[in-house]
């Protein structure tokens, strides 16, 4: 392998015997072919400290130095000597210290460096040695410009005018002289941006080497790029989700942190990769991906390599940091460069093969939930929500009406680890969002195994057995993940003083209830519980009234749209059920009297006087309300606000199966889908399941007036349509939320 040593040179002025120097016109007088850069061509050369960029300012030969090319540089950055000048000769004008002269070996083109996509054929001088050739180092001299001080001190360059010197130049000219004419030295490298990296033992590399990115990294003729790199492309299926997932969640600032088989493979921040140097694959672990200035429009890897390199950083390129790792290990490359680790691409096929062999990548950073028809027309279909494995509907179905279209739980995947948190907390939390979240509304599938290690994880850690193969309920599933392991706030605080995640509705069954709604379960069940809530909650878990998951109270519950809170918040102003104005009393004895529902039992104190006064109620018990002191002063002024929380999910249960029903965005528009992570199955024992989600236009109107009348009226419900009923019949827990109180948790 052939490398190459650069140093800076000091400069100084040369006797005035020495040969001029030849432009490139006088060069190219013989028919010698011209060098493949121009004047004005942006290069880079690479410095121990990384690459350096410049503008070709120059181009000729120094004769004293020997017969290649040569190109005189202005360097952005003040790494060169001098202004221009070299053996009393003004090649070119340059601002002090900017200026060099540098053979042409050493430098490669700005555009090659920062992304070229082809690549041309390298010269038998440049190519690797094979086996028993020599293979002694070619070094590159970066030649010293006289500055001012020296010419006028009339010091000698004691580079290039040393024996020395000669030799490592006279060196270039011999590896390359015999080809550059007719080549006129088209190689070109992929655009590894440190590629002067160098995996090899200290003794082989001096602790100040660079190599020229010009000929490292270099494609052997006959080999494709993409081959020699080793990129490999997905089947069709996979590719078109990706694609498609990329073009709908493209205006999540965030989603840069994950990137779709176009450039070869899935990778994410945390993918192990390789990459070829040399013909040798070396191995790391992505530790970011983006932009950088000096390569807009192409994804960069930044990777954190498992060996040393003296040439490597410590996370930061030409001199900005973009992530932290170990001194001399981070390397920088385009990302279409990279693929996954070969070591363990095998287990990972096979365990992919298991479950239909659908690539289902973890994916870093924060996407955004789903939110529009558009994102809904990409979920719809086989193998699309969350694949389902060994028991596993009652997690599957909550988790996709959980996160799938709302944002409402995603405080519990941002909470940073504290000192009361179990050591295992930023593995489960990084599993659940990273595994199966941000997969779920990136690429609209999660594969079952990445479910499973989060399944492995609560079965480890919380005091709940069998999650990863009994059956289980969704409060089982809930009180493990959010109360044992993550510690999330509770959602319900009780005026009792109690805490919880979900609220149980407690209700005596009513006979004269045929088609009860979820608002009238709600409101008899805090009713007779005598407890309220202290304030708006995000997000309310309703657990219909049933018992074990095959008696349930009511054959029919229609799911209210939208949830009057109103009447059960404590300290909340409320509305006289008689005159509309503000309420100061409340009789539960007078539940539903003056209308339906805990509004009926408010009143005014003028109200509650009249209506108390009837020897029916004389004997009622109320109790005085408590309005807070801001509202006291405007009520003449401003009408009872009634506090409404949305339904956004309802989970469903049939014979011990779990599905759900998940709204799509907010407003009484939205499109509603339905979910069975279960729904087909490829195979008998060893086969896998085929989750599905399908739309579900219908739901308003089943909810509608209209639909409640139909209800009323088709007593069997084999007449109802398959999903339909089991909305109706089946729901086991309605999920609501407040998009208002969302904003600030």
């Amino acid at each position: 392998m052939m490398k190459f040593w650069c140093h800076q040179c000091t400069g100084g002025a040369l006797p005035s015997s020495k040969p001029h120097p030849l432009s490139l016109e006088a060069a190219c007088a013989d028919g010698t072919p011209p060098p493949p850069l121009q004047l004005g061509d942006r290069v880079v050369w690479i410095s121990d400290s990384g690459p350096e960029y410049g503008e070709v300012k120059w181009l000729g030969k120094l004769l004293d130095v020997g017969t290649d090319w040569m190109v005189g540089v202005e360097f952005d950055n003040p790494v060169g000597t001098g202004t221009g000048k070299y053996n009393d000769h003004q090649l070119f004008e340059a601002k002090l210290n900017h200026a060099s002269l540098v053979p042409i070996i050493g430098l490669m083109k700005a555009d090659d460096f920062l992304g070229g996509s082809s690549f041309g054929t390298l010269p038998k001088s440049c190519r690797r040695k094979k086996s028993g050739e020599s293979s002694g180092s070619v070094f590159v001299e970066r030649v010293a410009l006289a500055d001012e001080s020296a010419l006028s001190s009339g010091t000698r360059s004691n580079i290039t005018n040393s024996p020395g010197s000669k030799r490592k130049l006279a060196s270039i000219s011999n590896s390359v002289s015999s080809d550059s004419k007719s080549n006129s030295l088209s190689c070109r490298s992929p655009d590894l941006l440190n590629s002067h990296l160098s995996l090899e033992n200290d003794e082989n590399c001096s602790s100040g080497s660079s190599v020229n990115p010009l000929y490292e990294m270099v494609t052997e003729k006959g080999v494709s790029a993409n081959q020699k790199l080793g990129i490999t492309r997905l089947d069709d299926s996979t590719s078109s989700m990706a694609s498609a997932s990329t073009a709908s969640r493209k205006g999540s600032a965030n989603y840069v942190a994950r990137h779709s088989s176009q450039d070869g493979a899935d990778l994410e921040v945390g993918s192990v990769v390789e990459v070829l140097i040399n013909s040798s694959p070396c191995y790391g672990v992505i530790r970011w991906i983006g932009e950088i200035p000096e390569a807009r429009g192409k994804l960069v890897a930044g990777i954190e390599m498992e060996e040393e390199s003296s040439s490597c950083t410590d996370g930061t390129f030409n001199g900005k940091r973009y992530f932290t790792c170990s001194s001399r290990k981070a390397f920088f490359v385009r990302l279409s460069h990279c693929r996954k680790d070969s070591r363990f691409l095998e287990s990972e096929k096979r365990k992919s093969a298991v479950f239909g062999s659908i690539d289902c990548p973890s994916i870093t950073g924060d996407v955004p939930p789903l939110s529009s028809p558009e994102d809904m027309k990409l979920l719809y279909g086989k193998n699309k929500g969350i694949q389902g494995h060994h028991n596993s509907c009652y997690l599957d179905a909550t988790l996709f009406a959980m996160f799938s279209c709302t944002g409402v739980f995603d405080s519990i995947l941002h909470r940073p680890k504290n000192s009361d948190d179990i050591a295992e907390y930023d593995e489960v939390q990084r599993v659940l969002k990273e595994e199966i979240v941000n997969p779920l509304r990136a690429n609209f599938y999660v594969r079952a195994d990445r479910v499973m290690e989060l399944r492995k994880r609560l079965e480890r850690l919380s005091s709940v057995r069998g999650l990863t193969s009994e059956e289980k309920d969704p409060e089982e599933f809930l009180n493990s993940l959010l109360n044992q392991i993550l510690r999330a706030e509770p959602f319900l605080k009780l005026s009792s003083g109690q805490e919880s995640y979900f609220y149980q509705l407690f209700v005596e069954k009513d006979e004269k209830l045929v088609l009860p709604t979820v608002q009238q379960l709600f409101d008899q069940s805090f009713l007779a519980s005598d407890i309220k809530l202290t304030e708006v909650p995000p997000c309310l878990l309703i657990q219909m009234p049933r018992f074990g998951k095959q008696f349930k109270m009511y054959p029919r519950i229609i799911p209210s749209q939208y949830l009057d809170i109103t009447d059960v918040l404590e300290d909340s102003p409320r509305q006289c059920s008689i005159c509309g104005q503000v309420a100061e009393y409340e009789c539960k004895e007078c539940y539903g009297q003056f209308g339906e529902g805990l509004d009926s039992i408010a009143f005014c104190q003028k109200c509650m006087d009249k209506s108390h006064s009837h020897k029916k109620r004389t004997r009622h018990h109320s109790v005085k309300l408590s309005i807070p002191p801001e509202f006291r002063m405007l009520k003449d002024h401003t009408p009872v606000p009634r506090i409404y929380m949305e339904l956004f999910a309802v989970v469903c249960i049939e014979t011990s199966h779990y599905v759900c029903f998940v709204k799509c965005g907010s407003g009484p528009d939205a499109p509603w889908c339905f979910f069975d992570s279960m729904a087909d199955r490829k195979g008998e024992q060893n086969g896998y399941n085929i989750p599905e989600v399908v739309p579900f236009a219908d739901l308003r109107w089943w909810l509608s007036e209209e639909g409640m009348n139909f209800l009323l009226s088709a007593k069997d419900d084999k007449v109802l349509p398959e999903i339909t009923r089991r909305l109706l019949c089946d729901a086991y827990m309605c999920m609501y939320q407040s998009p208002d109180v969302m904003m600030y948790r």
